[in-house]
């Protein structure tokens, strides 16, 4: 008896015809989908009349009342992963959002011949601006873009000035981190430029000293000069502690990736100002920590390392975050604080990367601070101790100051690091290495010249 009879029927799937309109039974049409998908807007509008209200609301001379409320829908709308993209390419949508974010000339309502102009925008205006830019930024591909934009570049540095509204400033210094990450600031060195500006002559064209002849046009700040002037105001220390941080990692992570040059960042003068000044005693523990790592990671670069230790106020702010105490204050409220091991461990690892350098070595060991803060955290022991044996040990490659270093007692503190198992296997590997240079040089020593 054929078995294939008892097995079941498969179930009954409706058909499709021209007779019943592309339906199935009891089912949808089957366009409807692929409708649905066509109707759909790119960037999360619903229709284009939506679009186009929103946009109109956003122009120059708007109200406030009709400004704000556009602009919080559009960063509903930035706020969605799917729109990022969508939403920048949109040039009607970039330039509402620059517009709106635009900030205020100094010579607005001074020339009395010039055309009526529109009110600037407001603070509100600006901050909710930079908010749905600040949400849109969180694209990859979006960050780049803007880091070459020149016109959201000039909107940036300009509400980053001291006088702007702190929410606004915050939101600005949000966005320059992000876009500083993305290659916004490749060439910010200004060694280039006077320290005191030259004195002014007399113009060819005006006959005037200064000229005019560029007086009454807008002045356009957007070259990496000015982008990085304007990330270095969100260091300063009325600023919260938070906000300094978030700023001073940006430099760190920046200048250890591929994306800019570290000799050409560490080539401007306010960024080289405001890491030094934010690493000095009597800054909060956060932002002495973060500049300190930031400042290590600058002394990471090969180009620059011989520049850092030459130049007195970073010398002196590493010399400083490495000795066990620092002095606070001047006069009569001069104190004497004990330094945690967070910033001398840091300070020490700086000064280990500058010692890598055959130019900085006799130099630094000449330094009395540097060896007394150095032997000190190797004689006491505890976390700093390998710290300070690896720039002990960086030292030790220089042969002209390898007499020097024996005579301090270097060599019995490496023998007695090389066999200490509290250390790990590369440390007292790294130890042994140093103590056999110093023991080289002290051998020779005592068989005294060379006799042929």
């Amino acid at each position: 008896e054929d078995s294939s009879c008892e097995r079941p029927c498969p179930p009954h799937r409706p058909t499709r015809s021209a007779h019943d309109g592309g339906k199935s039974e009891g089912g949808e049409p089957e366009n409807a989908e692929k409708k649905q998908e066509e109707d759909h807007m790119d960037g999360g509008w619903e229709d284009e009349e939506e679009r186009a209200r929103l946009l109109a609301q956003c122009q120059p001379g708007t109200q406030d009342e009709e400004r704000l409320p556009a602009l919080a829908a559009l960063r509903e709308k930035a706020m969605e992963a799917s729109n990022w993209e969508a939403l920048w390419e949109d040039k009607d949508v970039r330039a509402a959002l620059l517009s709106c974010a635009d900030p205020p000339d100094p010579d607005f309502g001074k020339n009395p011949f010039g055309e009526e102009e529109p009110d600037p925008p407001s603070d509100f205006v600006r901050a909710l601006a930079v908010t749905t830019l600040v949400c849109l930024a969180a694209s990859v591909g979006n960050r780049s873009a803007m880091a070459e934009h020149p016109l959201l570049r000039h909107a940036l540095v300009g509400n980053a000035d001291e006088d702007r509204a702190f929410r606004l400033r915050e939101r600005v210094f949000l966005l320059l981190c992000g876009l500083l990450l993305a290659g916004a600031c490749t060439d910010p060195s200004d060694d280039h430029v006077p320290s005191r500006p030259s004195t002014p002559t007399k113009c060819e064209v005006c006959g005037l000293i200064p000229c005019v002849c560029k007086a009454g046009e807008k002045v356009w700040r957007n070259s990496d000069l000015d982008v990085c002037h304007a990330l270095m105001l969100g260091v300063a220390p009325e600023l919260p502690v938070g906000l300094r941080v978030g700023v001073l990692g940006a430099l760190c992570t920046v200048a250890l990736s591929s994306v800019v040059d570290p000799a050409l960042l560490w080539g401007n003068r306010k960024l080289r100002a405001g890491l030094v000044s934010a690493a000095l005693p009597g800054e909060p523990e956060d932002v002495r920590v973060s500049a300190l790592d930031a400042l290590w990671a600058f002394t990471a670069c090969d180009l620059v390392q011989p520049r850092m230790w030459g130049e007195k106020p970073v010398r002196e702010a590493l010399l400083r975050g490495a000795e066990a105490y620092a002095k606070v204050g001047e006069g009569e409220g001069e104190t004497t604080l004990r330094q945690t091991e967070g910033v001398r461990s840091r300070a020490l690892n700086s000064l280990a990367n500058l010692a890598s350098s055959v130019v900085n070595r006799a130099p630094m060991w000449k330094s009395s601070r540097l060896a007394t803060a150095v032997l000190q955290a190797v004689s006491r022991g505890g976390p700093l101790r390998s710290d300070a044996l690896l720039v002990l040990a960086e030292l030790t490659k220089q042969w002209t100051i390898r007499a020097k270093m024996v005579a301090a007692g270097v060599l019995e503190l490496l023998e007695a690091a090389e066999d200490d198992e509290a250390l790990s296997f590369e440390e007292r590997r790294n130890c042994g290495f140093a103590r056999e240079r110093l023991q080289e040089a002290k051998d020779a020593a005592l068989k005294g010249p060379f006799q042929p």
